[in-house]
């Protein structure tokens, strides 16, 4: 555009200088012609960019990453002069759909319209926007450019995939259901900490008989267990300073090891804290695997931005806690400062597991601090599960 323009107030010089010098009809002709030729490519823009009407459409809302999602869009050109120059751009197309949608170019002819298809997969989880993001519009002349932004973009909830596991670490010895319902001296008989449906196998002198009666179903009341902790789970939201794309690929995996421990967890009736910092400091509670849909929601859209350490939010929920709680640490960060709170936090009696996810793959190289420390954490007695990228993290933490 900047040539074009260049070039015309070029031609509009000499159209000036000709009739200057040599007057007559056909100079000034040839002179207001080019002075009037950007006012008539404005008028022309201006109609087109009033008149232009376009549509998309997206199959589905909420996926779990891995599925596929069918975006459809359409523009039309319903009068009977040329729209000339038309540039789409797609929301996602440098990031999460990269590769997946590119910008057209293209023109209409009178009467006429595209309709484009798009497949696409969804590879990371997260809420993100889909569909046009912006359609430009240029003059025959390359004069005018018009860029009309979509402010209403569609979006989609890409749920984080489920990893199931068989087994984890954990230090702390919870009680299964089962033995907590047939030992009931370990379990507070006044303090009622959960009401579910009924089991078969569970004890009659459990059922709750007045919500049962409301609920017109059977519910079995849970003690609150004398000996049950809690296990806390530590999110580190920090940003790290990769481009989008990667910082995308190094979320997806830390949030997919979340899920996959949160799940095992209350799979086995461990209760659990997750605690983050988003904005506040943020934490939810969950006692069984029917609480699990909360925090799998919030998992699944949570955003990483903030700047707080993880080393801050351990020492602010390890200094209230009780001591057997179990704690694990989900990051992409990991430096002596973290280190040196993990081991002030082992000495105040924690169990303590560090799920570490590597960026090596896109840095390209081994950070030799982060390698001593994951080989010094083992030896002061605190679990550390390295996961790259390209690993798979059933194998990881259930070794």
């Amino acid at each position: 555009m900047k040539k074009s323009r260049i070039l015309y107030l070029c031609l509009f010089i000499s159209a000036l200088i000709f009739a200057y010098f040599n007057g007559g009809k056909i100079p000034y002709m040839m002179l207001y012609s080019v002075m009037l030729l950007p006012v008539v490519s404005l008028a022309y823009m201006t109609l087109i960019y009033l008149r232009f009407k376009y549509g998309q459409e997206l199959d589905k809302k909420f996926v779990t990453k891995g599925d596929r999602i069918n975006f459809i869009f359409n523009i039309n050109n319903e009068d009977f002069f040329i729209y000339p120059y038309i540039k789409v751009s797609f929301y996602g197309s440098q990031t999460i759909f990269e590769n997946q949608v590119q910008v057209e170019n293209f023109s209409l002819t009178p009467f006429s319209g595209r309709n484009y298809s798009f497949e696409l997969k969804c590879n990371y989880r997260g809420n993100y926007e889909v569909g046009v993001n912006s359609i430009e519009l240029d003059d025959f002349f390359g004069l005018f450019k018009f860029r009309y932004n979509i402010f209403e973009p569609k979006y989609v909830t890409v749920y984080p995939r489920i990893v199931y596991l068989e087994k984890f670490r954990l230090k702390t010895d919870y009680m299964s259901e089962a033995h907590s319902m047939l030992n009931s001296r370990d379990e507070d008989m006044t303090t009622i900490s959960d009401v579910r449906k009924y089991q078969y196998g569970d004890n009659l002198k459990r059922i709750h008989w007045k919500l049962t009666a409301r609920a017109q179903e059977l519910m079995v009341k849970k003690f609150q267990s004398t000996s049950e902790s809690n296990t806390l789970l530590l999110l580190d939201l920090r940003k790290n300073y990769y481009t989008p794309g990667e910082n995308i690929i190094i979320e997806d995996k830390l949030i997919e090891a979340a899920v996959a421990v949160l799940y095992y967890c209350l799979s086995k009736w461990i209760p659990v804290t997750l605690a983050f910092f988003s904005g506040r400091l943020q934490c939810i509670h969950a006692k069984n695997h029917q609480m699990f849909n909360e925090i799998y929601e919030v998992l699944a859209k949570i955003k990483f931005s903030d700047d707080v350490p993880v080393k801050d939010l351990l020492e602010i929920y390890t200094s209230s806690a009780l001591r057997s709680t179990s704690v694990i640490l989900f990051t992409s960060n990991l430096d002596y400062e973290l280190y040196s709170q993990l081991h002030k936090t082992l000495n105040f009696g924690y169990d303590i597991s560090l799920v570490y996810i590597s960026p090596e793959k896109i840095t390209g190289t081994k950070n030799i601090d982060t390698e001593n420390i994951m080989d010094s954490l083992p030896e002061i007695g605190i679990n550390c599960y390295k996961i790259d990228l390209d690993d798979d993290i059933k194998t990881i933490l259930e070794c």
